[in-house]
């Protein structure tokens, strides 16, 4: 019975830990506001319910396994290298896993600048996971496990420190953005509906003032709250820069928005300005301004 439920339960959470990069991929790749939502909310129950309970069920039936089948978890020196290898690795997929788990749940709450780290937190458990998987099916000898684990580790890192120069390269970048070039994403992404990408620029703590909501949308959960209701009312919407002044921190834009409403009403030419505050590159207020009466009708939006 025990051995049963130590495969099950390695099925069970190893099975959900291999989907989770395709859902993140899957909301990265989301244009639709209401699918990135979606998609963050279904991680979080399978992290919850199905890789959490899977994992612990999986390591305490793997603790008392070894321990049934003689294998010392208090004199280390009394196993072979690959049961303390694994037993190591094991420790820090764990740890990792409750790392994800405080991650998605307060970002969840609106940090979500922090819930984008955990794809490398979960693409890192993966490597591990083959790692203990290796050890357990191969049982190499002591001089070969050592070998073989440092290998492995150093792949490991050495993809994370990839990853992490490929988007702190990326962050400078966005930084260091002159205010046209800066404008000229920003708008490409939002008339993309690129929503993930587009709430990449915004502080977890930045304010949105906008004419179409009824008062200051404050938070970056908020944030998207307001494009999502928004979005909702049109069927289509353009909005393009027609001048762009002011430095790479302080930035004022002329646009002018097209589009139709979900109604079929046309909104032509609305002329409104855009200023927008940033800081380290993140977008932390940003204050539109228009004339309430050149929009067709509409609902305004309450957050």
């Amino acid at each position: 019975m025990l051995v049963f439920i130590h495969v099950l339960s390695s099925a069970i959470w190893l099975g959900t830990a291999a989907t989770l990069p395709f859902w993140g991929n899957r909301m990265n790749r989301a244009d639709h506001l209401h699918t990135v939502l979606g998609i963050i909310e279904t991680v979080f129950l399978l992290k919850c319910v199905f890789i959490m309970g899977g994992l612990v069920a999986t390591i305490s039936s793997g603790l008392l396994l070894a321990s049934n089948y003689g294998f010392s978890l208090v004199n280390l020196s009394l196993n072979p290298n690959w049961i303390n290898a694994a037993l190591l690795i094991s420790l820090i997929i764990f740890i990792n896993s409750w790392i994800i788990f405080f991650f998605l749940l307060i970002g969840r709450r609106g940090k979500r600048s922090l819930m984008r780290i955990v794809p490398a937190f979960g693409y890192t458990n993966i490597g591990l996971i083959v790692t203990v998987l290796y050890l357990m099916v191969a049982k190499p000898d002591n001089q070969t496990t050592l070998s073989h684990s440092i290998i492995a580790l150093s792949f490991i890192g050495l993809a994370n420190l990839l990853n992490i120069a490929v988007k702190l390269r990326r962050a400078i970048r966005i930084s260091n953005m002159q205010p046209k070039e800066f404008v000229s994403m920003y708008f490409g992404l939002l008339n993309a509906e690129k929503m993930t990408d587009l709430l990449k620029l915004f502080r977890d703590d930045a304010t949105f003032n906008d004419p179409f909501a009824v008062g200051p949308v404050k938070g970056i959960l908020a944030i998207e709250q307001f494009f999502q209701k928004l979005g909702d009312q049109f069927d289509t919407i353009n909005i393009s820069p027609r001048k762009v002044s002011g430095e790479k921190n302080h930035i004022l834009i002329e646009w002018e928005a097209n589009g139709i409403t979900q109604n079929g009403v046309p909104m032509q030419g609305l002329i409104g300005t855009n200023a927008m505050q940033r800081s380290n590159g993140k977008i932390f207020q940003v204050d539109i301004d228009f004339n309430l009466d050149d929009l067709p009708t509409i609902q305004r939006v309450s957050v």
